[in-house]
Formats: C-alpha cells, sequence, structure tokens
C-alpha cells in the first residue's frame, strides 16, 4: 500500500473518527456530570480538597510501568510470531493510537486496522500483525482467567445485586458469540467465507466489498497457520506470555488502590484487584464507544459497598480519567502524525 493511497482513505475516515470523538466527549460529559448529579454533595468537594497528593506520583508511575510493560509484551509476542524484536516505539503506537481509535468507535473495533498498519510498518506482515492482535487479546482474557478461582467466590459472597446479574449474563453472551466466531475462523473458515460472500453479492454480482472481504479473509487463513504453528511449536512462549501479561496488569489494577488511599479510604487491595478484573473482563465488548458510561456505571456499583457514597462518583472519575481518558489523549495525538491526519487537515482548509 501506497503512501499517497493510504492518504487517500484517511480522507475518508477523518470524518469519521471526529465524528466518534464527538460522540465519545458527549458521552464522557455526560458520564461524569451524571456520577456527581447523583453522588455529589458538600462533602465531596471538602474530601476533594483534602486528597493527599504524594499519591498522584505514585499513580501515575503506575501508569507509565504499565505502559511499559504492555509495549514489551507486545514485543514478547512479536518475536514469538516473527523470530525478530520490533521497535520499542512502535509497540507504545499500538496502546495509543489503538486506545484512541477504540474510544471513537462503537464496541472498540477501530483500533485494530490502525495497529496493524503501524505493526506493518514496523515490520511485520499482515497476517503476523493480525495474529499478534489476537494474541495479546487472548493471552490477556488468559491471564485474567488464572484470577477467576479466586474472584467467583468472592462475588458469590459479596455481590448479588441485579446489576451484577445483568452484567455477568452479557459478558457470558459476548464471548460465547466471540469464540463462536473464532471456531469458524479456525476450524470452519471455508463456510464462513461463504456467507460473508453471499452477504456482500447484489445480483449475484462481486462487489467492492466482495473484494476487500476476500483480501482480509487472505490474511485471517495466514494468520490460521501462524497460529497452529505457534500452538505447535512455541509452548514456553505461550507461558512466558501468559506469565508477562498477569505482571503487566499488576500497575495498571493497583491505580484504584492507591487513588482510594489519596481520598483517606481504605479497601483491602485485593479487593481492589478483583473488583476491577471482573469489570474489565465483562466490559470488554460493550457497545458504546470505548465502553464509555458503561465501564464508569459498572465500576461505581462494583465499589459502591465500600466507599461513601459522596465519593463514588469523584473516585470512579479519577480512576478512569487516569487509566484510560490520558492514554486517549496521548493516542490521539500520537493518532494525527502515525495517520498524518493534520497534513490533511490543512489541505483540505486551504
Amino acid at each position: 500500500m501506497t503512501r499517497q493511497s493510504y492518504s487517500k482513505r484517511n480522507r475518508i475516515s477523518r470524518p469519521s473518527i471526529i465524528k466518534g470523538l464527538k460522540i465519545f466527549l458527549a458521552l464522557s460529559i455526560i458520564t461524569y456530570t451524571l456520577l456527581l448529579v447523583f453522588t455529589a454533595t458538600k462533602g465531596t468537594w471538602d474530601a476533594f480538597k483534602e486528597i493527599n497528593i504524594i499519591y498522584l506520583p505514585i499513580v501515575l508511575i503506575l501508569l507509565s510501568l504499565y505502559l511499559v510493560f504492555e509495549s514489551f509484551r507486545i514485543r514478547l509476542i512479536a518475536k514469538a510470531i516473527s523470530g525478530k524484536w520490533i521497535p520499542f516505539g512502535r509497540c507504545s503506537q499500538v496502546i495509543f493510537c489503538g486506545a484512541f481509535l477504540s474510544a471513537v468507535t462503537p464496541f472498540q473495533a477501530g483500533g485494530a486496522p490502525l495497529q496493524v498498519y503501524v505493526l506493518n510498518k514496523a515490520g511485520l506482515k499482515v497476517s503476523s500483525a493480525l495474529l499478534l492482535l489476537l494474541f495479546r487479546a487472548l493471552f490477556y482474557l488468559s491471564g485474567m482467567l488464572v484470577f477467576l478461582p479466586f474472584i467467583m467466590p468472592f462475588f458469590r459472597t459479596e455481590y448479588s445485586g441485579r446489576s451484577m446479574q445483568i452484567l455477568s449474563r452479557y459478558s457470558i453472551f459476548a464471548y460465547l458469540f466471540l469464540f463462536s466466531l473464532l471456531f469458524l475462523v479456525l476450524f470452519m473458515p471455508k463456510f464462513l467465507k461463504k456467507i460473508i460472500y453471499s452477504s456482500t453479492f447484489r445480483r449475484g454480482k462481486k462487489t467492492r466489498a466482495t473484494g476487500t472481504i476476500f483480501r482480509i479473509l487472505r490474511e485471517i487463513k495466514r494468520s490460521r497457520n501462524e497460529l497452529f504453528d505457534f500452538i505447535k511449536n512455541k509452548k514456553l512462549y505461550a507461558l512466558a506470555i501468559i506469565i508477562t501479561t498477569i505482571i503487566v496488569y499488576i500497575p495498571n489494577y493497583s491505580i484504584a488502590y492507591f487513588i482510594l488511599k489519596g481520598l483517606s479510604i481504605n479497601v483491602p487491595y485485593l479487593d481492589t484487584i478483583f473488583r476491577q478484573v471482573f469489570l474489565l473482563f465483562a466490559a470488554f465488548f460493550f457497545p458504546t464507544p470505548g465502553a464509555e458510561g458503561i465501564i464508569e456505571g459498572g465500576f461505581a456499583v462494583l465499589f459502591y459497598s465500600s466507599v461513601p457514597q459522596y465519593l463514588i462518583g469523584m473516585f470512579a472519575i479519577l480512576w478512569r480519567f487516569v487509566t484510560y481518558h490520558l492514554v486517549v489523549i496521548v493516542g490521539g495525538i500520537l493518532t494525527l502524525r502515525v495517520l498524518n491526519l493534520t497534513e490533511i487537515i490543512r489541505e483540505k482548509e486551504n
């Protein structure tokens, strides 16, 4: 793909990115407003003024550690797949740019194409880049599964409300759909190809969508072959990546604990970890851009029994801003560079 052709595609996608960004910002403002309206009191402002700022650098260091560790995890997966190390900066772009485009597209689906582009620029084949993104998600889920034997007994005793039941049922449905699609890709690719092809034909003729899907399926087929080769020959790499995945998310999931300490609230450390693991495991496929609104609401519900009502909204806002919105802001700036959208915007204005 040439630079020129890619720029043309960016011209087309720019309005959708801006539209998605407006929706994301609107949802964020509405969410923050509702959280404060339903939870804030005079005590909220008093508590905000009394925040122990000594925990602010700790929180930022934890976020930085997570980003560094996650970049290394992406490098490790790339090494396992392709046999070579890719630049650390490209791995960081995968995180930041993926977060930004995931935030401005439904079901967080927009990040993958840009991440594939970044990885391809780093020297990976498209099929290898697709496999890396699949492994990144699957190893994340595998790492979370390690905690399930500890999480489920905890939640059976602590939570039994309707909100938790709805969240659990949604997550079960989402994962059943995901793994059914993955099963079709891995073991019934011809059947899947036939279904997709038939849905893109118009009056029995191929369309532009048919050609695009053909190219995507061709890369998926290559990724499938690489996946089976990985499973067969690289078991030690798989174990190393799972261990790395667990280590990666310890700093990220520790941020909530130290925000609570800054608010002078004591919640057991493992409780904060378990609640976030459950929420983010269930929220993997929420339909709103960046899962905005649903994540904050679910977070407030999970911590409602441990955090005073007048602080729960502010706690959810601080946690979400540090762990996600900061990354999205940096990702937006990097996305402008990666896609060269600033140059395209100037050309259009001129």
